[in-house]
């Protein structure tokens, strides 16, 4: 690496000042005070530069620099990223847009961003910062296309406001589920939508007609995420079966409740898995990643709750893949976990049914729908299996009746007919970025001409 002449001055100047020697002269106050301020003035310039100089010897990392400012030219395609957990919805795009030689832009509010350490001239992939500061260059970013996970952009009291900026915002789903249980309004200021499948038209058209807005591109694009995660699966080695019942070869119980008044530990606590626990289940217990941020209180007292029970392993990792492997069934509420963990894995679920009220449950999208796609399915999958009312106090004994009941046929056939472009959706997004940033070039020409 080159060390410019400015950079060897300051240095140098550094140094000087770092050296004690005597000094031989007399200065009056002002000279005084004027020449302190000149060696201040300088050192504080060498200073700047020799921090800058220094993190580039160090290799900082891709993307944090700058402070993660950004200017507002116009982009053409950006992606937007929450952080690392968000990876694998755009790992597929990412890489090929980059096979494909298009330009774009990553930014995220996560350091840890595996995107971050790719280096390549085709991605402008950028750390933004968190909070406020980062939600403001989102609110005035300037670009043709901006695709995101993040829902409620622009909707009230959501930090992030819809830029003006912005021609055309994309939401992509980060799980396979219905818009149910969306907060209300969560995409009423969105231009289009990554379908996973044929099962969210009829929700996004109701909630479009039912509040008067423009209708949304539905493009037919599939689960990124999903691609990611079943190719995964398939590399595993065959050595890790033996890691399923990895304890005393007990059977192996994840419980995976939702964040806020969704979840199954909000809404019945903790005594019913002290009693799987006193049964011999080997359980594994994985918070929401959302409820890691925002209820951390709470999740701290479920885990002293907990903390007598000597056969409970808690699972605070961002991916789940380990416990999803290990685990012989899951349990869960209406997270969307259901679904990867059986169409991935083609192991069975029991779900936990919702204990809202009437009054909460209007916060969702579910208020205007009438309905649950997600929930409905359930019923009819053939697979898995929803507990009645009461029967929590006899989980112990329908975990093992669904183990032998279990059906891997009945998922992979709900899996193919209900999400678009299975092995290929991180291509078919690509092309319709690229494809849309160009219609979008040549609407602008024509209206400059």
């Amino acid at each position: 690496m080159k060390i410019t002449k400015i950079q060897t001055v300051s240095i140098f100047l550094l140094l000087c000042l770092l050296i004690p020697s005597t000094a031989h002269a007399y200065l009056d106050p002002g000279t005084g005070n004027a020449l302190i301020y000149v060696i201040l003035s300088i050192a504080s310039a060498a200073l700047y530069l020799f921090k800058g100089f220094f993190y580039k010897f160090v290799n900082k990392k891709a993307g944090d620099k700058e402070n993660g400012d950004i200017d507002y030219a116009i982009r053409n395609i950006v992606l937007f990223s929450e952080g690392k957990n968000y990876w694998k919805i755009f790992q597929l795009i990412v890489e090929k847009l980059i096979e494909k030689k298009q330009y774009f832009s990553y930014y995220t509010l996560d350091r840890n961003d595996p995107c971050l350490i790719i280096d390549d001239p085709y991605m402008e992939n950028r750390y933004i910062g968190n909070g406020n500061n980062a939600f403001v260059k989102i609110g005035n970013l300037k670009a043709n296309l901006v695709l995101v996970t993040t829902p409620n952009i622009g909707t009230d009291g959501y930090p992030i406001p819809r830029s003006a900026g912005i021609r055309e915002l994309i939401y992509i789903p980060h799980s396979f589920d219905d818009i149910a249980f969306l907060h209300r309004g969560a995409l009423d200021h969105y231009d289009a939508f990554m379908l996973t499948g044929d099962f969210q038209i009829q929700s996004i058209r109701k909630i479009e007609n039912k509040r008067g807005l423009p209708k949304k591109t539905l493009y037919p694009a599939g689960l990124p995420y999903l691609d990611v995660l079943i190719k995964k699966a398939k590399d595993v080695n065959k050595s890790n079966e033996e890691a399923i019942n990895y304890l005393e070869n007990r059977t192996t119980v994840l419980l995976a409740p939702s964040w806020g008044e969704k979840g199954f530990l909000s809404s019945y606590g903790t005594d019913f898995i002290k009693k799987l626990s006193q049964k011999g289940f080997m359980l594994i217990v994985r918070p929401h990643p959302q409820s890691l941020k925002v209820e951390k209180k709470l999740i701290e007292k479920f885990k002293n709750d907990l903390h007598s029970c000597e056969n409970i392993v808690w699972d605070l990792k961002s991916d789940a893949e380990e416990s999803f492997e290990k685990a012989d069934i899951l349990v869960s509420d209406v997270s969307a976990i259901r679904f990867e963990f059986a169409m991935v894995y083609q192991k069975p679920f029991i779900t936990i049914p919702l204990a809202m009220t009437q009054e909460a449950l209007q916060e969702f999208e579910i208020a205007d729908l009438g309905s649950s796609w997600t929930e409905e399915a359930m019923q009819k999958i053939g697979y898995g299996y929803t507990l009645k009312e009461n029967e929590i106090e006899n989980l112990d004994q329908i975990i093992m009746k669904v183990l032998q009941q279990k059906s891997n046929e009945a998922i992979l056939d709900f899996r193919k007919r209900n999400i678009y472009n299975l092995g290929h959706s991180g291509e078919v997004i690509a092309d319709y970025l690229i494809e849309a940033n160009i219609k979008i070039q040549n609407d602008v020409k024509r209206d400059m001409d």
